[in-house]
C-alpha cells in the first residue's frame, strides 16, 4: 500500500470498516511508515477525545460573563494591533526624519545664506536648522503624542509631518519640479556625492 491510499483509510480502519486482508496490508504499511502511523495515531487521538462526553457544564455564571469577555477580548486585540501600527508609523517617521536631517547636514547653508554673505556682509541665520538625529524623533514623538492628544489617527503621519516638516521647504519653491537647472544640479549633486 501506498502512503496516499493508507492516509484515505484511516478513518475507516479506526471504525472497523475495512476487511481482514486490506487491514493487514494497512497495518504492515504502519508498520514500515513512521509518518503514516503518525496520522493514524492522531486521528484515533482525535476521536477519542470527540468520543469523551465528560464534557462539564461551565454553569450560568459562565455564561451571564461569556459577552462580557468576549468584548473585553476583541478590544485587547483592536488595542494591540492599533499600538501595533504606532510603532510601525514611529519607526517610519524617525527614519523620513533622520534621513531629511543628515540630508540637510550634508548639503550645507543654502547660497546666499553662508557666513558674510547676507547684503551687508553680516551673517545670516540658516532658515533650516540642522537637527541631532535624537533630536529630530524626539520633535517626531512630540508631534505625534501631540495629535494623538487632539483626536488625529497617527496612521496619517503625513498630516503630522506636514506639522514638523511643510513640503514646501525647499526656499520657496512649492515642489523639487520647480527648481531652477542650476538648482536641480546641485541637489542632484549632493544627492549622489559618495564623499558625502
Amino acid at each position: 500500500m501506498m502512503c496516499a491510499e493508507v492516509r484515505e483509510r484511516i478513518a475507516p480502519w479506526l471504525s472497523g470498516e475495512i476487511d481482514q486482508d486490506d487491514r493487514r496490508l494497512f497495518e504492515e504499511h504502519l508498520g514500515a511508515c513512521a509518518a503514516c502511523a503518525s496520522d493514524a495515531e492522531r486521528a484515533r487521538r482525535a476521536l477519542d477525545l470527540l468520543a469523551t462526553d465528560d464534557v462539564p457544564d461551565p454553569g450560568p455564571v459562565y455564561w451571564s460573563s461569556f459577552g462580557g469577555r468576549l468584548r473585553e477580548r476583541i478590544a485587547a486585540a483592536r488595542r494591540r494591533r492599533r499600538w501595533l501600527g504606532l510603532t510601525a508609523a514611529i519607526a517610519a517617521a524617525t527614519i523620513v526624519v533622520a534621513g531629511l536631517a543628515l540630508l540637510q547636514t550634508r548639503r550645507g547653508p543654502a547660497p546666499g545664506r553662508a557666513a558674510g554673505g547676507g547684503a551687508d556682509g553680516a551673517a545670516t541665520t540658516p532658515s533650516v536648522r540642522a537637527l541631532t538625529v535624537e533630536q529630530a524623533e524626539a520633535h517626531l514623538r512630540e508631534a505625534l503624542q501631540r495629535g494623538v492628544a487632539e483626536g488625529q489617527d497617527p496612521r496619517e503621519i503625513d498630516t503630522i509631518l506636514d506639522d514638523i516638516a511643510p513640503a514646501d521647504a525647499l526656499e520657496g519653491t512649492g515642489r523639487v519640479g520647480d527648481l531652477s537647472p542650476e538648482e536641480d544640479r546641485r541637489l542632484s549633486d549632493g544627492l549622489l556625492d559618495p564623499r558625502s
